[in-house]
């Protein structure tokens, strides 16, 4: 019996150094190049309205998003629900014309600090790349749990597929991320 007290005791103290080893940092940079011009993207990004249509986690969560505060404008919010009820919102906290848009996210679940930044540089004047950058401290244990949950994984493979979206959204003949056709307010602006 004192065999299971000792492999208990190993396990417990096992764990507890794997919570203090494992990074509470989570960093990763997403990149992709789009056939329009970087003000268009740019546009794309940080319009809210636009955002919620071409970006994966709507559909992918089936949650429901609206536009809160002065779209396009710092202190903008897309606020996210499921099944009517109110679960988090991100915040557009910075951005330079393009050049970059910055959101923090807020939201139920572990407390955690979640920052994503998009970078523009304009290849030529039809085409750009966008960088994609995340950025999220996690707090233990709470750091060792979503990442043995997959939740980290899960995260960075929806940032691909946003990208893959603004991509779609953003080239003729301009889609969302459902697939439905789509005008984006930089388009409708220039016509």
């Amino acid at each position: 019996m004192d065999w299971l007290w000792w492999g208990l005791g190993a396990l417990m103290l096992g764990g507890f150094i794997g919570v203090m080893l494992m990074p509470t940092a989570v960093s990763y940079v997403e990149r992709t190049m789009i056939d329009a011009p970087i003000s268009e993207v740019y546009d794309n990004v940080r319009f809210q309205e636009d955002l919620m249509r071409w970006s994966a986690w709507p559909s992918t969560t089936k949650s429901t998003c609206e536009a809160a505060g002065v779209d396009g404008e710092v202190g903008a919010q897309t606020v996210f629900f499921t099944k009517g009820k109110r679960f988090g919102h991100q915040e557009l906290t910075a951005l330079a014309q393009n050049q970059f848009v910055t959101f923090r996210l807020f939201g139920a679940g572990p407390p955690q600090k979640p920052e994503l930044t998009f970078r523009f540089k304009a290849l030529d004047p039809q085409k750009s790349e966008v960088l994609l950058e995340f950025r999220n401290e996690i707090p233990r244990p709470f750091n060792v749990l979503l990442r043995l949950f997959g939740i980290v994984r899960w995260t960075r493979g929806m940032h691909v597929k946003d990208l893959d979206g603004l991509k779609r959204f953003s080239e003729p003949p301009h889609k969302t991320y459902v697939g439905e056709p789509a005008t984006p307010r930089a388009r409708q602006n220039a016509a």
